[in-house]
């Protein structure tokens, strides 16, 4: 007998054989073949092989349990990758929206930043074009530097971000300006302007008023022997101490002119330094033009200087002939002229009919008239 499979049935051998005649023996069965258990420890599905062939479950040429373990892991990983790249596709698709909305979310903050700073600039009167430079390069900054994903990228454009744009610009153009005045009137301005040396420019015109004259009275006095040597000498020493005492008083009363003029200059200067420093971001202060301003008040204050300095000295006399020639008899000593004796007391050296020259002028003019030296 054979098995359905082909093979030698055991448990139906017939075994001839015995004393007093012939008989057919059974064979002991043997033990039942245990099936193949097998289990997918992911899923955890067992999987069973029958392997006796006389099990009523045997079925011939089945799928193994090892085929049916394999089937199951492969449909298994299969449906893992379909899983996985559904679930991948999905996730880009939702980074793809959420990075379309957030690059949307950041232009707009971009934009209302834009509009928010140009309205800024416009408030002070100002083209927000002529500061497009500073302007896209703050927004561009902090554009740069919203993180990635930021729920909220308006954050990085705060409400005050124009304003201090427009401080910032502001501070700027007031130190440009500034810079550019600075450059113009530089420290001690007033006083290089209107220097001291203006004094000296019309002391001596103003001195030889008075001293040439009495220096040719002098000059006239000894030609006339009216004054020795030794008197014209002591009068001439004191002539050059009191045109020294009318240099001074003239520096001093030139000093007065001149600390007033700077004083109106440096007023002039501080009030144009005050414009640039208060100056908005839309005025326009040109600081060569308050230059120009200064110059022309330099300009005036030069070309009256001479008549404010004579003004000042007015009828002031420095000297005169009866001081230079009292001083010059004080040294004579027996011979000492004054105003009413210009010629002295000289008993001995002339004759009684001796009369002066100033005495003949005095009568060609009439005893009424009076002569100066």
């Amino acid at each position: 007998m054979f098995t359905p499979g082909g093979q030698l049935d055991k448990r139906n051998l017939a075994v001839f054989g015995g004393k007093g005649g012939g008989g057919m023996q059974s064979a002991p069965m043997p033990a039942p073949i245990p099936p193949t258990i097998l289990t997918d420890p992911v899923s955890g599905k067992t999987f069973i092989q029958n392997n006796d062939p006389y099990s009523p479950n045997f079925q011939y040429g089945g799928p193994s349990a090892v085929d049916q373990l394999n089937a199951e892991i492969d449909q298994r990983k299969a449906g893992e990758k379909q899983a996985s790249e559904a679930s991948a596709a999905t996730a880009a698709q939702q980074k793809a929206e959420a990075q379309s909305k957030f690059q949307t979310g950041k232009q707009t903050a971009y934009d209302d930043a834009l509009k928010s700073i140009q309205g800024a600039f416009q408030r002070q009167g100002v083209e927000p074009s002529s500061y497009s430079d500073m302007i896209m390069a703050e927004l561009q900054r902090r554009s740069n530097s919203t993180p990635d994903m930021d729920p909220n990228p308006a954050s990085v454009y705060p409400s005050t971000l124009g304003d201090s744009l427009v401080a910032d610009a502001l501070s700027g153009k007031r130190t440009q300006t500034a810079n550019t005045f600075n450059s113009i009137f530089k420290p001690n301005y007033s006083n290089e302007a209107l220097p001291d040396s203006l004094t000296g420019q019309y002391t001596n015109t103003i001195l030889d008023e008075q001293f040439t004259p009495l220096m040719a009275q002098l000059t006239n006095a000894q030609k006339r022997g009216t004054l020795t040597p030794t008197g014209y000498n002591a009068a001439l020493d004191t002539l050059n101490q009191k045109r020294s005492a009318g240099a001074s008083t003239i520096q001093n009363l030139g000093q007065g002119i001149l600390a007033s003029d700077r004083k109106a200059l440096d007023d002039y200067i501080s009030g144009a330094r005050s414009d640039v420093n208060n100056m908005s971001l839309g005025a326009n202060i040109d600081p060569y033009a308050y230059g120009a301003g200064a110059q022309g008040k330099i300009d005036v204050d030069k070309g009256s200087f001479g008549g404010a300095l004579r003004n000042a000295v007015g009828e002031t006399k420095f000297a005169d002939i009866t001081d230079l020639l009292n001083a010059g008899g004080a040294v004579q000593g027996s011979t000492n002229p004054s105003a009413a004796n210009p010629i002295g007391t000289q008993a001995g050296n002339l004759s009684p009919s001796f009369v002066s020259e100033e005495e003949l002028a005095k009568r060609k003019r009439g005893l009424g008239s009076t002569g100066a030296f």
